[in-house]
């Protein structure tokens, strides 16, 4: 990148790009049984919390749609002043870590079975 280009970014706040502008965010929804990624652009989706000392965050998240589920999670994130994250809040789900996430993904799918009466078990 030339000097130049450089230059004009900085003038223009040229904000964060690639790993430094995006929170990743893993949740599980109770309801369709599914993992949700999703992630937090620090540069947009955030606002000051009420005694403004850091920002907060609320998302409202979709599952995909398979199996005929559409279901959502509500999540509320509270970031300090160096917008990490301090603590969260899940509505319809449970929230993950990225090593949870990798041990979902690992698991084996859970087989369905049905009863002599076309009953799911």
């Amino acid at each position: 990148m030339s000097l130049f280009t450089q230059l004009l970014n900085a003038l223009k706040g040229k904000p964060p790009g690639g790993s430094d502008r995006y929170i990743p965010i893993y949740v599980y929804s109770n309801r369709c049984r599914e993992l949700i990624v999703a992630q937090i652009d620090i540069m947009n989706e955030v606002s000051l919390d009420e005694d403004n000392k850091g920002y907060f965050v609320r998302k409202v998240l979709h599952t995909s749609g398979k199996d005929r589920c559409f279901g959502q999670v509500e999540i509320e994130v509270w970031l300090d002043h160096n917008k990490e994250i301090v603590r969260q809040a899940v509505q319809g789900g449970r929230w993950l870590t990225a090593a949870e996430y990798q041990a979902e993904l690992t698991k084996p799918i859970e087989e369905v079975t049905t009863d002599t009466d076309g009953n799911q078990q």
